[in-house]
């Protein structure tokens, strides 16, 4: 799926931003049940609620955006079918992480034909990164969020699915370890390694300025949450 070849399906999409009720406001136990009841609107809260941290989860793992939205996307189908073996009601994002994450590991293993796990040392292996020689403090805001992101999909990819979670989405260690299936010794150690690997500057301005990167919201969030919906239950 290009994303520049689906603007007017995204438009048509953005127009109807789904359920705008109290639903919004549950806990992701009662979401869950009431889906698993047969609302199966109320899935679109749960899409809605988690787009922003499982697309990051994917984009963390395949360095493509359309790859990411696709990885996002057949997860949410498994996701819907395996609401039941959920066991709560605590963890459901992490849950939904681990879902996401090995999609994602499955995807790079079709496209390559090779095996991947992510508690596995062959990610940390030293590489050489590519440095603009251009100064950050002369780069437009815009611009910088380039060359941020590319800084990041730089990174083996074991160490940059770590930092995407801790740095970037601001999740626990013990958070990133669930959601990655990984332990929590082996998050700090590629989290200490991705911030050393990364221009101490870059990191610097990611962890006090608060950019936002790789955001998911607005058009592409309400995309994928028609195209999930309608894979689910039919055109609507």
């Amino acid at each position: 799926m290009q994303l520049n070849e689906t603007v007017s399906r995204e438009t048509v999409a953005a127009k109807n931003p789904g359920p705008q009720t109290a639903v919004v406001n549950e806990t992701d136990a009662n979401l869950v049940r009431r889906v698993i009841d047969g609302e199966n609107k109320v899935f679109e809260v749960i899409m809605r609620r988690y787009n922003q941290r499982l697309y990051r989860v994917a984009r963390g793992i395949v360095k493509d955006e359309s790859e990411a939205m696709d990885v996002v996307q057949d997860a949410y189908v498994k996701i819907y079918y395996q609401l039941g073996t959920f066991r709560g009601p605590n963890g459901f994002a992490s849950w939904l992480s681990r879902i996401v994450s090995n999609e994602a590991l499955m995807h790079l293993r079709k496209l390559r034909r090779s095996s991947y796990t992510l508690d596995e040392s062959g990610f940390d292996e030293p590489y050489d990164p590519v440095v603009d020689a251009q100064p950050l403090s002369s780069v437009a805001t815009g611009q910088l969020r380039v060359v941020l992101e590319a800084a990041i999909d730089q990174l083996p990819l074991g160490i940059r699915c770590v930092y995407m979670m801790r740095a970037v989405q601001q999740l626990s260690t013990r958070e990133t370890a669930l959601s990655l299936d990984i332990s929590e010794e082996l998050v700090k150690t590629r989290y200490l390694r991705a911030k050393r690997l990364l221009q101490k500057i870059i990191a610097r301005h990611i962890e006090r300025a608060g950019l936002s990167l790789h955001e998911f919201d607005g058009v592409r969030c309400n995309f994928i949450v028609h195209r999930v919906m309608s894979t689910l239950m039919g055109p609507r």
